[in-house]
């Protein structure tokens, strides 16, 4: 059971990263990191493949790192210094492999790495330069039971439901969304957090690759599916209080994990 507080703050870094620019994105990060310390914030949330950029492609494997990488470290060491827990994808080289995993590590406020999470659905040509993961990730690294989810893993209602099994009462996702798709990702954040009953936390990025615009709208959804905030189109630091009692406030209106009927379902699948 978790020690961790109740309520805490936490920061959104919506952000731009540079491709292929692990020294700026992580200058820019450190920035961000002691600015959300100054502010009080206990956890720090950057987008998707913030590390390296978003367009690897056949880079990806040049890019990634393993969980013990030096920009893991050198954030680990921050984090321990500032006393906050950081979230931030990157391209994660498996031990032993050759391939990358489009990832985000966890440090905690000690400056321990406390995990990785891969993501599991790759969107379009993801799937030509990442490994898909496999595996739900809960972790608790000081603020109770957090889920992880990365970009399109959102639009999967199985994803997220796996981790309120598990206890997650808030989930951080990092994104990389891009236009046209500003109203389905206000969708998605809303409708994970009501049919779970918990926080839902979005740091999606902005800037341009390529042909690719990102929209940024980074957001935080409560317990009941309600946007309590939500960032503009440009780089910002968005803070928001999470209320993880909030969740058991929910569930007395509704409780859908107490009320689902999997066997049932079960009968009902076509696949």
């Amino acid at each position: 059971m978790s020690e961790g507080p109740e309520s805490f703050t936490i920061a959104l870094a919506q952000a731009d990263p540079l491709l292929f620019a692990k020294d700026e994105n992580l200058a820019k990060a450190e920035i961000m990191i002691r600015q959300a310390a100054s502010l009080g914030a206990g956890v720090i949330i950057f987008p998707e493949l913030f590390l390296t950029g978003y367009t690897l492609r056949e880079r990806a494997a040049e890019m990634a790192e393993t969980i013990d990488g030096p920009s893991v470290r050198r954030i680990a060491a921050l984090a321990g210094r500032s006393r906050i827990a950081v979230i931030m994808g990157y391209a994660e080289l498996a031990p032993g492999g050759d391939q990358p995993y489009d990832a985000v590590f966890v440090v905690n406020a000690a400056g321990q790495v406390s995990g990785s999470y891969r993501k599991v659905h790759l969107y379009q040509e993801e799937n030509r330069w990442f490994l898909p993961g496999d595996q739900p990730c809960v972790l608790d690294f000081g603020f109770g039971p957090a889920g992880l989810l990365i970009c399109y893993d959102l639009e999967f209602p199985e994803a997220a439901r796996p981790l309120a099994l598990r206890g997650a009462g808030w989930v951080a996702v990092c994104t990389g969304n891009m236009l046209p798709n500003q109203h389905q990702q206000e969708v998605y954040i809303q409708s994970r957090a009501a049919e779970n009953r918990s926080w839902v936390t979005l740091a999606n990025r902005v800037g341009r690759e390529s042909d690719l615009e990102f929209f940024g709208g980074s957001a935080v959804a409560d317990p009941f599916g309600k946007l309590v905030a939500q960032a503009g189109d440009g780089e910002t630091l968005l803070l928001a209080q999470i209320d993880l009692a909030r969740a058991g406030r929910a569930r007395l209106n509704a409780d859908y994990l107490a009320d689902r009927k999997p066997a049932l379902y079960q009968t009902w699948d076509t696949t």
